[in-house]
């Protein structure tokens, strides 16, 4: 395969820690000589003019360029207004680059540590025919961890930096930034920017549930990026591939002690109605791919038991949030004014009923929602037993509005069809006078999309209904 390796960097800090730790750690012997024997690689910097001649004059750039050809792509960082912006901007440049070439992208970020070996796994993925890979990062102080990694690792010739993955992880735990504990499940300032989630395994490392993960390596030929540079469509799970044990792949991303205070500043625990609203931000098809995985970062040799109890846990919380995500990915579609008490009834069962169980990406549902005329005339006449239980009579019978899949298409005689609600329970579908009914209650109209899943080309549906229907057969 021809790969194009892509470095954008400019200014001190990521000039200083790209020569000091980056550029001689993918030196390490199974990282970039490695890949560069079983995969042929364009090495592209995109950078000023001031900073290519300061790399161009290191010992590890010379090394590196005896292994691989490097292209320097001037940029103009003189006059950027939003850095952010413009790495995004050169990041698109290098994938539309490596497109016309007929090569894979593989992004190396300059303020990273790489393991011994990370790079091997990804040549040898690469040549199994992976066109997807992810991995992910855990970030360290720079001020404390650089000047460490050096010392312990650094080759006499200061060109080499070559460190284990074990090693990196014991560097991790003695240099862990403020900002990754903060991401730990119980914590009390849990960051506004919730990419990931920790679990602490006592004495042996972390286990990570990613919900978010930018692609690492990939064939632009064959995956597109939305507006956040993620995966815009369902990606082919025989092409795909996510490195989750730190012993194949490890790096550590470095950032200064102060860095992104803002995200975890002010107090606050976990909260998935928060997560759930994040996580349809930065949308993807692929998150719940990654989402699924374990994410192993340890020190030594796993204890299962020991692991297995974190990963039931992770599940748990992993499957709330899912479903959290995808009720409000619903509420937020459902507009009509006269659906919003079905709207507001919605929103409720997320926090008192079982509902964020229930729901999960990809699945077909159809909610049949009352009216507003509807819902005011059955709470009139239900108040007394709606107050007696604050209100969860209602919540529970809206859930026995959900249907499993579409509802069949049916003509005048055809009879009666059956249909399961969410919870187990069973519903009547006939045609009755021109009109679908459902348990005797008429629909009003056709219905309107919730939701459109492009991971599995499914979709949900609302549709008014005159009536609060019956308590379903079989209910559970």
């Amino acid at each position: 395969m021809h790969f194009h390796f892509s470095t954008v960097v400019w200014g001190p800090w990521h000039t200083g820690v790209f020569l000091e730790v980056n550029l001689p750690s993918l030196l390490a012997p199974e990282n970039l000589p490695a890949f560069a024997a079983s995969h042929r690689v364009t090495y592209r910097i995109f950078t000023s003019a001031a900073d290519a001649v300061r790399i161009q004059s290191t010992p590890s750039y010379k090394r590196a360029s005896e292994i691989v050809p490097f292209e320097f792509i001037e940029v103009p960082v003189e006059n950027i207004d939003d850095p952010i912006a413009m790495h995004h901007q050169l990041w698109r440049r290098s994938i539309v680059d490596a497109e016309r070439a007929g090569a894979m992208i593989l992004f190396v970020p300059p303020d990273v540590i790489w393991a011994n070996g990370s790079f091997r796994h990804v040549a040898e993925l690469a040549s199994r025919g992976k066109r997807a890979i992810f991995m992910t990062y855990m970030r360290v102080i720079s001020e404390s961890c650089v000047p460490e990694a050096r010392r312990r690792h650094l080759s006499a010739d200061g060109a080499v930096l070559s460190a284990s993955s074990r090693n990196l992880v014991d560097l991790l735990l003695e240099n862990i930034h403020p900002l990754t504990l903060t991401y730990l499940r119980d914590s009390p300032n849990f960051p506004i920017h919730p990419e990931f989630i920790l679990w602490s395994v006592p004495g042996e490392g972390f286990l990570m549930r990613v919900l978010v993960r930018e692609m690492f390596a990939y064939d632009p030929t064959l995956v597109d990026l939305n507006q956040q540079a993620l995966p815009a469509h369902a990606l082919d799970p025989e092409l795909s591939h996510f490195v989750n044990d730190s012993d194949d792949l490890f790096a550590l991303s470095l950032a200064p002690l102060h860095k992104d205070m803002d995200w975890y500043a002010d107090p606050q625990a976990l909260d998935a109605f928060k997560i759930g609203s994040w996580w349809l931000t930065y949308d993807s098809p692929a998150n719940d791919v990654a989402a699924g995985h374990h994410f192993y970062i340890h020190r030594g040799d796993r204890n299962d038991a020991k692991w297995r109890r974190v990963e039931l846990q992770s599940d748990v919380l992993i499957r709330r949030l899912i479903g959290t995500r995808e009720v409000l990915r619903a509420i937020r579609a459902i507009t009509d004014r006269e659906l919003s008490m079905a709207r507001g009834i919605l929103s409720a069962a997320l926090f008192t009923t079982k509902l964020s169980f229930f729901a999960r990406r990809g699945a077909l549902l159809t909610l049949l929602l009352p009216t507003n005329g509807v819902l005011r005339r059955w709470a009139l006449e239900s108040g007394h037993d709606l107050l007696a239980k604050g209100g969860r009579p209602l919540l529970v019978r809206l859930l026995d509005h959900v249907l499993v899949g579409r509802l069949p298409p049916m003509r005048e005689g055809e009879g009666e069809a059956v249909v399961s609600t969410l919870r187990g329970g069973t519903r009547k579908l006939s045609w009755q006078d021109g009109n679908a009914h459902v348990d005797g209650v008429r629909l009003k109209g056709p219905g309107f999309p919730l939701a459109w899943d492009w991971s599995y080309g499914s979709d949900s549906w609302g549709i008014p209904i005159e009536a609060v229907l019956p308590p379903p057969l079989s209910s559970g």
